[in-house]
């Protein structure tokens, strides 16, 4: 078993770093095919989705965006979910990759460095893809469950901006890594010795120069 404090460790973000789309926006396809949602929710969540990319949601109604889509999950088996995300995964994740983010990680894998993967995603989604990178830790945004169902609600605060501090503070942040794109993650980034910037946000991007972090483009 890991000693937590003596290993060195690198923390990656899932969606537009490790891949090169949002997680679950790509989901969302499979979950209507599914008739886990409507094709009204369908399209609620992708316009909240494309906001979002769009970086024209703001911090405080981040929250908000969570907790609806949260909803959606209402009443859908818990282990029936997994399986379909854990498909989906495995099906659509290989030709998405971020091929120099990827490569990132092999490296590290290959050094003996223990990963984390840090993503606002919800657990689901987190799980397969931790399991599809070979990672073998994460953080993320949990959904609330009662007699192996979703009730429809978060299990907690979601997984994002200085909430991922918050999450990696189990871990000894000495001598670590992080990879991110999104100027959200820069609380976390900031944590690392390493910090890189991989195809950044324009926010995420000037603050990385004027710190002279990495930038993976």
């Amino acid at each position: 078993m890991y000693n937590i404090q003596s290993m060195t460790y690198v923390f990656f973000d899932l969606d537009k770093t490790l891949i090169n789309v949002q997680s679950q926006r790509l989901l969302l396809k499979t979950l209507y095919t599914r008739k886990f949602i409507s094709f009204r929710t369908l399209w609620r969540l992708r316009i909240f989705f494309i906001l979002y990319q769009l970086h024209l949601i703001s911090h405080k109604n981040v929250n908000k965006v969570f907790e609806y889509v949260a909803e959606v999950f209402k009443g859908i088996e818990v282990e029936k979910l997994k399986k379909v995300v854990r498909a989906f995964v495995f099906a659509e994740f290989a030709p998405v990759r971020n091929y120099r983010a990827v490569e990132e990680l092999e490296k590290h894998i290959s050094a003996g460095k223990e990963i984390v993967l840090v993503s606002s995603a919800f657990e689901p989604i987190v799980e397969a893809a931790a399991a599809f990178f070979n990672i073998p830790h994460y953080t993320c945004t949990k959904l609330a469950i009662q007699d192996g169902v979703y009730t429809g609600e978060l299990d907690g605060t979601p997984n994002y901006g200085e909430e991922k501090v918050k999450k990696i503070s189990q871990y000894d942040i000495k001598g670590s890594y992080a990879y991110s794109d999104h100027h959200s993650d820069i609380p976390l980034l900031k944590l690392a010795m390493y910090r890189y910037a991989v195809k950044p946000t324009r926010q995420l991007r000037a603050y990385a120069k004027a710190n002279g972090w990495f930038i993976l483009d």
